[in-house]
């Protein structure tokens, strides 16, 4: 693991270098694309502002609150469009469609529907996380042997003692997958949100730095938000070991 991380980092040390060399070389000034040195001196000026902190809390608060809903919502979706074909039939089309229509266009509208903004920010992260997390969740519930399901229906289990006694476990891997990609949309989606309303957040930080022409404190907020996904998906690969060695297939 060691090793892996050392080697994955090298590539990235190599980019800042040669950044570094070239905005050095070319004297290119601080409001065109400031050096990583600059960057960093910036970041570490900023870790010590409690509105930076703020900004990144109210990011995370988001994001997570809005996976926390797509996995929740996006799991049941699943299920009942497993168990129950009409529905499936009926809404996976319209369900589907709406992930063709761009975040941007409608987030206003959100604003208009939702007055709340911790709210309305919350909704564009799980509309653009949900999808992954049904397509994910029902893939895996399509996997299951058909057999089961017969082997269950003669012992006369109901549909709740079968999602309890294997169709959650066998779909668990998939679902995972999906949880792992939305997890990195979902700044993403708290982002959007932060852009188009309130003054707290990365993307109102963002939106503060390109308003004043702070191009360092631009970059520090896209390190963060990068920052802040790295951290989402290597805590949930730690998460999606165990439960794996818990259950496995």
């Amino acid at each position: 693991m060691s090793s892996r991380f050392t080697w994955s980092a090298v590539p990235i040390i190599v980019v800042l270098l040669v950044w570094e060399c070239v905005v050095a070389r070319a004297q290119l000034p601080t409001y065109f694309l400031p050096a990583p040195s600059v960057i960093a001196l910036r970041l570490w000026q900023e870790s010590f502002s409690p509105d930076f902190h703020a900004h990144i809390l109210a990011t995370l608060t988001v994001a997570c609150t809005g996976v926390v809903l797509a996995v929740l919502s996006g799991t049941v979706i699943a299920w009942l469009f497993y168990r129950f074909h009409m529905l499936y039939v009926g809404f996976n089309g319209l369900f589907t469609v709406t992930q063709a229509i761009p975040i941007l266009a409608i987030a206003p509208l959100i604003y208009v529907w939702i007055p709340d903004a911790f709210w309305a920010r919350t909704f564009v992260a799980w509309l653009i996380t949900v999808f992954p997390i049904y397509a994910a969740s029902y893939s895996g519930l399509q996997r299951i042997p058909r057999e089961l399901h017969e082997v269950a229906a003669l012992s006369g289990a109901s549909r709740w003692q079968a999602l309890h006694s294997y169709e959650a476990v066998l779909a668990l891997p998939v679902l995972l997958s999906g949880v792992r990609i939305s997890l990195a949309l979902a700044t993403t989606g708290a982002v959007v949100g932060e852009f188009l309303g309130g003054r707290d957040g990365i993307g109102a930080l963002i939106n503060i730095a390109r308003g004043l022409f702070d191009t360092p404190l631009l970059f520090v907020a896209i390190f963060v938000l990068i920052g802040i996904t790295t951290l989402f998906t290597g805590v949930f690969l730690m998460i999606e070991h165990i439960v794996q060695a818990r259950f496995g297939e």
